[in-house]
């Protein structure tokens, strides 16, 4: 990883403090306004992360989120299996991420009704048994209803870089995810700001404005209005390939019907390790994906999390744990809210 000290400093601050203008991120890295701009500019040039805004739609009406994972055919490369199901499902406005390498793959989505993952899921059996993609095993799908469920981390990344980067005495901000299921009430002005502001996030305020056609006062009102109504998370996405990260784990945990998951496990670290970037669970089921430098990461952390969890009883059984190599990866959608904000807010 070849990175100043400067850079890894500012690279970590952008990520865990995404809200901050470069004057108020300045000032919490205590270095010289002039020396952030500076390192900014270099490390978005270098294309070192990205800029995303979550739309939190349970508020608007989403009422789950869907995980799926599925083992694959091996005779049949991830470049052609993408080919396939790109056509079929990774148009699915409700799949927002969708990942594969190898043998395997995973997806996640945003639904306001069972029904429509079911369809997703269908389609999906239906294409894959087709193109002779299934490994004997249908995917297996978890459904985390909001009321019901937890997720603590949402694509936060800033425990990772802090290791990662060797980044030390700072507090460590992680957002999570709302889990409060809603029906907020949009005005059209509001709606098309949303999209806007989800689908074009590293545009500026001014420039979204002219392309709306409204007055930028206007814009920036109903993004506030958006804002303070907990509706856009923004955040920033490291390049985890240019980072030198090397893997990516899905586990799948299945929690003691008498020792369900609690909250005792996160205060103590469980579950949530450095490189935990997603955590979702409801009382007797959990999915988290982790992103390691190394492999030897990655054991540390699972072995000394799988011996707490079997020493306490809270599993039923070994977590079924996937690994994925970072730079054999093929991503065929990666944090594609906008079908679904059109979607839900009828656009």
């Amino acid at each position: 990883m070849n990175l100043s000290k400067n850079e890894k400093l500012v690279l970590w601050g952008l990520v865990a403090y995404p809200d901050l203008n470069d004057m108020e991120l300045a000032d919490k890295l205590e270095m010289k306004y002039s020396t952030l701009c500076t390192v900014r500019k270099r490390l978005q040039d270098g294309d070192y992360y990205r800029t995303v805004r979550i739309p939190v739609l349970q508020k608007l009406g989403a009422e789950m989120m869907g995980v799926i994972y599925t083992v694959f055919n091996p005779a049949i490369s991830v470049q052609e299996r993408a080919r396939i199901t790109t056509k079929a499902i990774e148009i699915s406005e409700e799949l927002f991420y969708s990942v594969g390498e190898t043998h395997k793959g995973f997806s996640l989505s945003l639904a306001s009704a069972y029904s429509d993952l079911s369809a997703i899921n269908e389609t999906r059996i239906e294409t894959f048994a087709k193109a002779g993609l299934l490994d004997q095993k249908h995917p297996t799908e978890v459904l985390f209803p909001f009321p019901m469920t937890a997720i603590p981390r949402f694509f936060d990344f800033a425990p990772l870089l802090a290791k990662a980067l060797d980044i030390q005495d700072r507090g460590i901000p992680v957002t999570g995810f709302d889990s409060e299921v809603g029906m907020i009430e949009l005005s059209n002005v509001e709606k098309r700001v949303m999209l806007a502001l989800v689908e074009k996030p590293d545009m500026s305020e001014k420039d979204l404005a002219a392309d709306l056609g409204m007055s930028r006062y206007t814009f920036s009102r109903a993004r506030k209005t958006l804002e303070s109504d907990g509706l856009l998370i923004k955040k920033r996405i490291p390049n985890l390939m240019k980072l030198g990260f090397k893997v990516m784990t899905i586990s799948h945990l299945m929690f003691n019907l008498k020792k369900p998951f609690d909250a005792n496990l996160l205060s103590k670290g469980i579950l949530q390790n450095p490189g935990t970037i997603l955590l979702a669970a409801k009382k007797f089921e959990c999915i988290s994906v982790s992103v390691y430098m190394e492999y030897e990461d990655y054991r540390e952390e699972h072995t000394r999390d799988l011996q707490y969890l079997r020493e306490n009883n809270y599993l039923i059984d070994v977590p079924n744990t996937a690994k994925y190599m970072i730079p054999s990866m093929v991503v065929m959608k990666d944090m594609v809210f906008g079908p679904m904000v059109r979607k839900i807010l009828g656009l």
